[in-house]
């Protein structure tokens, strides 16, 4: 089978559509038709049905594609690896960090790895964690920094430290200075939280079930943190979570001071790569580098 048609289906498959499918690969529809009939008469059993709203993978082809697109990464892989032994440790390194990993880490092991390897070039995307793992499973990124979940099928996943996450108020917020506040004590105040599908909105959410209180009243709902958000609470009696550590500290807020047990939202930050994927040698010694930082910079004491 040729590996382009193998290619060709597994993004008819990913674009949903021949059409969507067609514009990304800057051929025409008819060449893309042809060569998705020419991968199922190889196979001998259709791979999609035509739908109003473009194509969807039959039974048959669920099962081919997701072996397929396996396939076509590791075929990546390996090409990859060629170019290496052929060139050297030259090449780049694609990164992605969700926006709980801290910035001044990203910047000191990537500024490091670029003095080291003068000839390596960095692709960097930060994106929330989720994302982050799809784009890894596409072979589109090498390696992740994200929180870790209970479950990463199919990828290689190495714990990097604890994260831990705080309620932040402005200084002047009445339970600022109360002393082992329990939820209860926050069942009437606004916040400003991630989207519902966000694993630390989700965390909030249970701790106030579990405890029988009402869901936290939402002011504001946004797709990412930063301490410019944060400021959106000054002056005011609106509370949010944050990730203590130094950028915290600098925006002037308070964590408040809550029972023990009352509410869990420490995370543990994790390194994850495609399971068996193939890193070249200036992705593993980007790998040393983060790992060096994080001692150097005694992470589990700043952040």
């Amino acid at each position: 089978m040729d590996t382009r048609d193998l290619e060709y289906v597994v993004l008819v498959w990913q674009h949903g559509s021949i059409g969507k499918a067609a514009e990304a690969l800057h051929i025409t529809q008819p060449a893309l038709t042809k060569a998705v009939r020419r991968v199922e008469a190889q196979l001998g059993v259709a791979l999609f049905e035509r739908m109003p709203q473009g194509m969807r993978p039959t039974q048959a082809g669920e099962l081919f594609l997701a072996r397929a697109q396996k396939l076509r990464l590791e075929y990546d892989d390996a090409l990859a690896e060629m170019r290496c032994i052929a060139t050297g440790e030259q090449g780049v390194v694609r990164l992605g960090y969700s926006p709980t990993f801290p910035d001044e880490l990203v910047v000191a092991a990537c500024r490091r790895l670029l003095r080291e390897r003068p000839a390596a070039k960095l692709r960097l995307r930060c994106r929330m964690a989720q994302e982050l793992r799809d784009l890894l499973q596409a072979g589109e990124i090498d390696i992740a920094f994200v929180p870790m979940t209970a479950s990463d099928p199919g990828f290689a996943v190495e714990p990097l430290y604890e994260d831990r996450l705080v309620v932040a108020a402005d200084p002047a917020h009445p339970l600022v200075g109360r002393p082992r506040l329990r939820l209860v004590d926050l069942q009437d105040e606004e916040w400003i939280l991630p989207e519902g599908h966000i694993r630390v909105r989700q965390m909030l959410e249970e701790a106030f079930r579990r405890h029988g209180i009402a869901q936290p009243a939402l002011r504001v709902e946004a797709d990412f943190s930063s301490t410019t958000l944060y400021q959106l609470i000054v002056d005011s009696r609106i509370l949010t979570l944050a990730r203590y550590g130094r950028e915290f500290l600098a925006t002037g807020l308070v964590a408040l001071d809550l029972d023990a047990g009352e509410l869990e939202l420490d995370r543990r930050i994790g390194m994850v790569t495609r399971a068996e994927g193939y890193l070249s040698p200036v992705c593993s010694r980007m790998i040393e580098l983060f790992k060096e930082e994080i001692v150097k910079k005694e992470i589990l004491q700043w952040l």
